[in-house]
């Protein structure tokens, strides 16, 4: 058994050795800070791109929705899932077990019903996509000053809103 002298000195030893062995740390590069405009707008590009999102993402769920159309025509609402957007909607309504098979399973009843609501809400989001596009406000809109409305023209602009805790809406303002 080793003394107490020896394992303070042999500890002091190994804690030198330690510090001088080891290699200075560097310290992380300095970030520049986030200066971001809360005032700026996307450049006009934005519109586009993000209706063509909007277009390929509710034109993909709505492929969707027409190959499995496709691929179980038997299926109750297949027929209903070749019409885009309110479609997987009206197929809702129709679940359940086909009539020619006398085997089926609840829990298929269930996934079909889930995925078509998975598929319904893919595509209206996908419409929703579009609108965000149409309405988005660009940076050449953003700059360019209003001409003023003639003497008796009416000039109406939509504005999203929120309505208490769980409302939100679009509303009209304008000048008359």
């Amino acid at each position: 058994m080793l003394s107490a002298w020896c394992r303070r000195t042999l500890a002091v030893g190994v804690g030198s050795a330690a510090l001088l062995l080891s290699a200075a740390a560097a310290a992380d590069e300095p970030v520049a800070p986030d200066e971001t405009d809360p005032g700026a707008y996307p450049p006009a590009s934005a519109r586009a791109q993000t209706i063509a999102t909007g277009a390929l993402v509710a034109g993909v769920w709505y492929g969707g929705a027409l190959g499995a159309s496709y691929l179980w025509p038997d299926a109750p609402g297949a027929s209903e899932l070749r019409i885009p957007v309110a479609g997987p909607w009206m197929a809702l309504a129709d679940t359940g077990c086909p009539a020619r098979e006398p085997n089926c399973s609840t829990f298929f009843v269930v996934l079909r019903a889930i995925l078509t609501t998975i598929d319904g809400v893919g595509q209206v989001g996908g419409l929703a996509v579009i609108a965000e596009g149409l309405l988005l406000p660009t940076a050449d809109s953003a700059t360019s000053t209003p001409r003023p409305a003639a003497r008796g023209a009416a000039r109406v602009t939509p504005v999203p809103y929120v309505a208490g805790r769980d409302g939100v809406g679009l509303g009209l303002i304008g000048v008359f």
